[in-house]
């Protein structure tokens, strides 16, 4: 078993520690073939003459050979994400950065467009949901980024109420 991984994960990711796309879509797809071969062959199995032993033996080298594949590349890439739905993201450092980075730099883009309230108030609420689901350090910063987003909403809604004579 461990050896099939291990060939999974150098035939799907490479040097990537994660899979890469252009490699796990050949993949899947090649496997689906064969899947769709091996139903063609077992449909056919009635046809073949001789012993009942022989029938099971050609079936199981069916299921075997051209079904197991794919079963075994969509088991090992459900296997690689420990994650379940309704619990907590389990960000790793390099995206917690890029996140808040992202929600930062979206903030003071959006400062000077028409629309800019609305959507710098959602991205307060994602920057403070963020914030909610990380620890430590991380939590440190997601909090800053998001007092900085919300510091960004309140001058827009003070220029917005002051240009609209309020």
């Amino acid at each position: 078993m461990l050896v099939i991984a291990l060939m999974l994960r150098w035939l799907l990711c490479g040097s990537s520690p994660k899979p890469v796309a252009r490699r796990v879509i050949p993949v899947i797809l090649v496997t689906l073939v064969m899947a769709i071969f091996g139903t063609v062959l077992v449909m056919l199995t009635p046809n073949i003459g001789g012993p009942g032993w022989l029938k099971g033996m050609y079936v199981l080298f069916v299921v075997v050979a051209l079904k197991l594949p794919l079963l075994s590349v969509l088991w090992w890439l459900i296997a690689r994400n420990p994650e379940w739905p309704g619990t907590r993201p389990k960000w790793t450092p390099d995206e917690q950065a890029d996140i808040l980075a992202y929600l930062e730099n979206e903030a003071k883009r959006v400062r000077g467009l028409p629309d800019a309230l609305e959507r710098l108030e959602y991205l307060s609420q994602e920057a403070w949901h963020v914030a909610d689901r990380l620890e430590g350090e991380a939590k440190v910063d997601a909090l800053t980024v998001a007092l900085r987003v919300d510091l960004i909403t309140s001058s827009t809604r003070r220029d917005r109420s002051q240009r609209d004579g309020r």
